[in-house]
């Protein structure tokens, strides 16, 4: 580590609810947690929403809420004392893992596709972790764990993946926040965090409304089982194409009387354009859950305030890949390559 961390700070106020018990001196931190809610009362009437609040996730210091749920899962490696792990992400969590483990000096593999933007390459480039582009990305992660004992940081497998997020909603308790909350949703981590987290501090239990763009997914299958069909929005399509949280995410959602929402990217262009002369910009999720707060307005009446999480910042947008991806990541298809790749980046094999 680059230095001390300092006990309760960020995130850690909410360490209570994390499920597993940390000495301060493996709490790694970068300063993540107690986010802004900001107050949207503008774009609050342009959607016909009584009111709208929007959580800022996107100041996080990794750019995106996972610096949570990456902040805490390498606390606990630290406290293990495990030195070497590694994830399969093209996004926000991949940044958050190599920013932290950087942090905490633990050494990462990143598996990433060819595809991933250039905002994001150069956001993990910036930290001299070992990053690798494949088109097998889920196959060679199951490899770097199962023959050279590498531990997996990804949020949907994890069983700490979900539980930095009932922070969120410990904060949203506090600001008073608590009526209904629209997450986009990839493996659903967040989504179940948010569910399990109030559970936990009591009280009236918030609406939890998860967000995907077409043509969607497991998450959100049982709200649309009709004909409707739109062109892909392109919109989290990097991530996870199943998620084993998913039965726990769709009950924790019906249980709190919210509901799965899909969006179009003719929506979101709109949402983009009707959002550029407001503070603050977002990625794609972030409009994705301001669109799904606009449908439940529209088509339930919303009888209270919404909550939005902006769980990215607005340099998101740019979905376009890195013209020199080749030339600074190497593109890897088999196990073999892998392990030259990990050989000479110095990591060791753990033994069984």
């Amino acid at each position: 580590m680059t230095g001390p961390v300092t006990a309760n700070q960020g995130q850690w106020a909410h360490a209570n609810l994390f499920g597993v018990s940390l000495p301060s001196a493996c709490q790694v931190t970068l300063g993540e947690g107690n986010t802004p809610l900001q107050e949207a009362g503008a774009l609050a009437a342009r959607l016909r929403l009584p009111g709208l609040a929007l959580k800022r996730e996107d100041l996080s210091p990794t750019g995106s809420h996972k610096a949570r749920s990456l902040g805490l899962m390498v606390s606990r490696l630290l406290s293990q004392g495990i030195e070497q792990a590694v994830i399969s992400s093209s996004g926000n969590a991949a940044v958050a893992a190599s920013a932290y483990c950087t942090r905490a000096g633990i050494r990462l593999l990143c598996l990433i596709s060819p595809r991933t933007p250039r905002v994001k390459v150069d956001a993990l480039l910036r930290h001299r972790q070992l990053v690798v582009a494949t088109p097998r990305p889920v196959e060679l992660l199951h490899h770097a764990v199962g023959a050279w004992g590498l531990a997996d940081l990804r949020t949907s497998t994890n069983p700490l993946g979900p539980a930095a997020y009932r922070g969120i909603a410990a904060e949203l308790q506090r600001a008073g926040a608590w009526a209904s909350v629209f997450t986009f949703a990839n493996s659903g981590a967040t989504a179940l965090g948010l569910h399990q987290g109030a559970q936990a501090v009591g009280g009236p239990l918030p609406q939890i409304h998860v967000v995907e763009g077409w043509p969607g997914g497991e998450i959100t299958r049982p709200w649309y089982q009709g004909t409707e069909s739109h062109p892909a929005t392109g919109v989290g399509d990097l991530g996870t194409s199943r998620s084993r949280l998913a039965p726990a995410v769709r009950r924790a959602v019906r249980e709190s009387g919210g509901r799965g929402w899909r969006v179009t990217r003719a929506e979101l262009e709109e949402m983009r354009q009707m959002t550029l002369d407001l503070e603050p910009g977002t990625s794609w999720e972030g409009l994705a859950a301001l669109v799904a707060a606009g449908h439940w307005a529209r088509t339930t009446g919303a009888g209270g305030p919404a909550v939005a999480l902006l769980t990215g910042s607005a340099d998101q947008l740019d979905t376009s890949p890195h013209p020199r991806l080749p030339a600074l990541v190497p593109l890897i298809e088999t196990t073999a390559d892998l392990d030259l790749a990990l050989r000479r980046a110095d990591f060791v094999p753990e033994a069984k």
